[in-house]
């Protein structure tokens, strides 16, 4: 949510859609000044109770966010507007003891600004968010001419300050005359950003000039020339071999800024800031002269309407839509998308263009010199709501070819349509031809994951009933439990995977109960291939889906789930070692207890002897070495009775395990690597893996052929095992 937006709706008075959007923007709260604006709105239109209830919302998601400088930042906004509850004035001052109360200036600025729990009131507040201002890290500006000044060193206990002033001359002044005759300057002026925030200052020019010259404008009481505005942004923040660069961009970024006047001619221009910007039909009919095409006239429209808009400016704006509109149909020489996205967003607002969207439709579909029906082309269009519109459009486009047109073309359908496809087929009871693309579909869940997801669910529904070649309901249930399967692994950082998943599992598991039907009549070699998809799913898989599978398994056959004796490596109360690391182990052990204890003790009582052990370093060293000796012999002496010889133990060899060589290709580059699965102290060579390493957990147990994944520096290595051999 932009600064724009909030400032807007407060200005406005619209509450409740104030309200909404301020709660959408808790959920990633951004620069606390997109807030204080909108929160000094209120407070100076007397909206004080609406600014208090906002306000407190927006402190508590800072602070328990971390964000107490911020909370408290914005809480100070509130008191110097004047709007300060008791909750909230209690609020302030736990974050202030929080943040402020371990710095060594903390307990001169309560005194001089005499709060407490017992004095919490709008002036106290005042005078502590002042006295706080001038402490290190904070920028004064000197009024007689030293200009602006990063305080370096502040002494509580003598009242004293140092600023180092841009010119580089540092200065200590007494904090009395500091307050007197130094001004704080907020974060936010361009003098504190010049000393402070030049790459924020640099993202400004990049990508906000417009910003850029209101900071400049400020510091000539809202009136500056180009001539002055340049003297404050050159060369300190831009570079004069780019000030040409800069300032054409700049001006035109100006000319549409709501807050900025420009008066005089193009080459001298003078900037006045507004004492309240333009108003939003004023500030688009502005914008919309400067747009280069209709597709970014017609999203600029969307913009403004997105802000929150009163009836008259969205007449405003709809009206301008439609001219723009117009005159594209007219030249004929706008993309067939950016036209219909028009004519789109004038039906959505009851206005209505000389061509029919259904005509444009037809003309974005129809593709090259033959008019070959191209599905993908909606996805040129901007915004989801304009492509679905455009679905339902279909029938009056094409005509009774419009159903068979998108059957053909259903799988290079984008996946932002394809639920509207599949929604206006089934509407017009034209989606059980679909019943056809299962097969081409069913073997490629990652390629076609949404496609998948609704044949199954037209299943569901009954759709296939009457169709001869519809797949068999155990068929289809094993295909869409895949499907979760590879959604599930795949979903992180992606919405759609993720959509997926629990949809699959409402249908699976929910009111359609597809699971359940496949369970009716289940033989045990299907219900097994069940099982075995719940079981290799990550962490992530849907449980109830592995519930339900595992009830049926209970019902049908229990056996399936009988666990057997778990493999030796997995016992917590043993160490498995082979025999020549087990006597390495024991040798190192006997020289901690048999040499290396008896002489530390020696150095101990020669360093006793030197005399005072205060400032006895030889002693304090031999004590520590005593301390470290002692704790590994105690160490080794239990691992040493857990140990267990892996040649005793009576395996196969036939899956990766302690005492074997394994040898896997790593999916991705395809390189092979060999390694021995060995005990801990028989780690000496580079070939060799410590069997209780966390990366050799996703090797153990698994057999020629069985794939895995592990984590390593570059990132998720997938693998496959080729071959596993006893060497022990």
């Amino acid at each position: 949510m932009s600064e724009s937006s909030l400032l807007t709706l407060a200005r406005s008075q619209e509450f409740e859609s104030l309200e909404r959007a301020w709660q959408d923007s808790l959920s990633d709260p951004g620069d606390v000044a997109t807030y204080s604006e909108a929160l000094k709105t209120l407070c100076d239109s007397d909206s004080l109770s609406v600014a208090l209830k906002l306000g407190s919302q927006v402190v508590d998601t800072l602070a328990d966010g971390g964000r107490r400088a911020d909370a408290i930042s914005l809480c100070t906004t509130l008191v110097k507007a004047g709007a300060l509850s008791e909750g909230l004035a209690r609020r302030l001052f736990d974050l202030i003891e929080q943040e402020y109360g371990s710095t060594d200036w903390y307990s001169l600025a309560i005194e001089m600004s005499g709060i407490s729990p017992a004095n919490l009131t709008n002036d106290a507040f005042a005078r502590f968010d002042r006295v706080r201002h001038y402490t290190v890290g904070n920028v004064l500006y000197h009024r007689a001419g030293w200009g602006e000044g990063v305080i370096e060193d502040f002494d509580s206990t003598n009242r004293e300050l140092t600023v180092r002033f841009a010119n580089g001359r540092s200065q200590e002044f007494p904090l009395s005359s500091a307050l007197d005759s130094l001004r704080p300057l907020p974060a936010d002026d361009l003098r504190s950003m010049r000393l402070q925030a030049k790459e924020q200052l640099e993202e400004l020019a990049a990508n906000e000039p417009a910003v850029l010259i209101r900071k400049a404008v400020q510091l000539y009481r809202g009136q500056a020339t180009s001539t002055q505005v340049k003297s404050e942004l050159s060369p300190s923040v831009i570079p004069q071999k780019k000030w040409a660069t800069f300032w054409k961009k700049a001006k035109t970024a100006a000319a549409h800024d709501p807050w900025l006047q420009i008066e005089g001619s193009s080459t001298r221009p003078t900037f006045v800031l507004r004492k309240r910007p333009l108003s939003l039909g004023e500030e688009a009919q502005r914008t919309m002269q400067h747009v280069n095409d209709l597709g970014e006239a017609i999203a600029v429209c969307r913009d403004y309407f997105a802000r929150g808009l009163d009836d008259s400016a969205k007449d405003i704006i709809v009206e301008l839509a439609r001219e723009k509109v117009e005159a594209g149909i007219e030249k004929g020489n706008e993309s067939h998308a950016h036209l219909l996205d028009g004519i789109l967003f004038l039906e959505e607002h009851q206005s209505h263009a000389s061509m029919s969207a259904a005509e444009e439709v037809k003309n974005l579909l129809s593709v090259g010199e033959e008019g070959k029906f191209d599905i993908r082309a909606l996805d040129d269009l901007e915004t989801q709501k304009s492509k679905e519109h455009a679905v339902r459009l279909l029938p009056q486009a094409f005509g009774d070819e419009w159903a068979q047109l998108c059957i053909d073309s259903i799988t290079k359908c984008p996946a932002t349509v394809l639920e509207a496809v599949i929604d206006e087929l089934h509407e017009k009871k034209r989606a059980a031809a679909l019943v056809n693309v299962w097969e081409k579909v069913a073997p490629y869940p990652r390629r076609h994951p949404v496609l998948l997801f609704h044949l199954g669910r037209l299943y569901a529904e009954g759709v296939f009933d009457s169709e001869p070649a519809k797949p068999d309901v155990i068929t289809i249930g094993r295909v869409m439990m895949t499907l979760a399967r590879t959604t599930s692994a795949e979903r992180k950082g992606d919405p759609m995977q993720n959509r997926i998943r629990s949809r699959l599992t409402s249908l699976l598991t929910g009111r359609r109960a597809l699971l359940e039907r496949c369970f009716e009549n289940i033989d045990r070699d299907n219900l097994a291939q069940y099982l075995q998809i719940t079981e290799r799913a990550g962490e992530d898989f849907p449980q109830e889906i592995t519930d339900a599978t595992l009830r049926a398994v209970a019902n049908k056959f229990p056996d399936l789930t009988s666990k057997p004796e778990p493999p030796f490596w997995e016992a917590k109360d043993a160490i498995y070692v082979t025999e020549p690391g087990l006597l390495r182990q024991k040798e190192e052990y006997r020289v901690i207890v048999d040499e290396k204890i008896p002489a530390n003790s020696k150095a101990i009582g020669n360093a006793a002897a030197l005399g005072d052990l205060s400032e006895n370093s030889e002693w304090e060293a031999a004590m520590e070495e005593q301390r470290n000796l002692t704790g590994r012999a105690q160490e080794m002496d239990t691992q040493l009775r857990m140990a267990r010889l892996i040649e005793d133990v009576e395996f196969d060899g036939s899956v990766v395990a302690p005492g074997t060589r394994f040898t896997f290709s790593d999916l991705d580059s395809g390189e092979r690597t060999t390694y021995r699965l060995l005990g801990p102290w028989d780690c000496i060579e580079d070939d060799i893996l410590n069997y209780r390493a966390p990366i050799a957990k996703a090797f153990l147990g698994k057999a020629p052929g069985d794939e895995g994944h592990f984590d390593s520096p570059e990132g998720e290595r997938h693998f496959r095992i080729d071959e596993v051999e006893k060497i022990v």
